[in-house]
């Protein structure tokens, strides 16, 4: 009698779990990011930075046969990684792929007239993720993190497993607060974040438009968790 080796989590390897964690991002981006050269790009900006500059902090999914088929990725110091991808990521895009040639930054693209060059100015703005508008998210929430998994491994636990063992490794490297970022009106995320311990950021973050606690000028919301 054979036995199945049931799906599990595990530690990324930057090596190896490269290419199905790059198909991962790109099958599970935005749905307005899933087709042409946006998603092409995608995986550049919400995947691949973090295996090569905290690969100890990405937990995979595997399906029991060694294939990556879902993660969590995350930057333990923000501020530290993006230094790093503007000193060491920046000046080799080009060379990862012709896709990703520096654009024009000025004016900032419309995104739902140019969806191509709004990913692209956004890869060459790392310093977006600073969030200068307020200090106070990246003060008491220095890490960040990005999460997905196929749509064939989700519901059945494992996004709750990968968020405790990257939560082990922050505890244990000394980092006492999380955060992400999500669509506004992906209202199931919000769901799944509150489940498993996150919340909103305490403050409203849109210059006060919306009265709505974490929600930025362009309708994301900010979910935090302190370890």
């Amino acid at each position: 009698m054979s036995s199945k080796t049931l799906p599990f989590v595990r530690l990324a390897d930057p090596v190896k779990d490269a290419e199905p964690l790059f198909d991962v991002c790109k099958k599970t981006v935005g749905p307005a990011l899933r087709d042409g050269e946006p998603n092409l790009i995608a995986p550049y900006i919400w995947n691949v930075p973090y295996l090569r500059f905290c690969p100890e902090y990405c937990f995979s999914v595997d399906d029991g046969n060694g294939n990556a088929v879902g993660y969590v990725i995350c930057a333990p110091s923000t501020s530290n990684f993006v230094r790093k991808w503007r000193e060491e990521y920046l000046p080799i895009l080009e060379s990862l792929d012709p896709l990703l040639k520096r654009p024009e930054m000025n004016p900032p693209a419309n995104w739902e007239e140019d969806l191509t060059l709004g990913v692209l100015q956004l890869l060459y703005n790392p310093e977006d993720m600073l969030h200068d508008a307020c200090p106070k998210l990246l003060k008491e929430y220095p890490a960040h993190l990005h999460i997905d998994i196929l749509p064939e491994y989700q519901r059945k636990g494992f996004g709750k497993k990968l968020m405790e063992a990257l939560w082990e490794k922050l505890r244990e490297t000394g980092v006492d607060g999380v955060h992400l970022v999500m669509e506004g009106r992906n209202v199931n995320a919000e769901r799944f974040y509150v489940a498993v311990g996150y919340s909103r950021f305490h403050e409203v973050v849109d210059e006060g438009k919306s009265g709505e606690l974490g929600k930025d000028l362009n309708g994301n919301i900010w979910m935090v968790k302190k370890l």
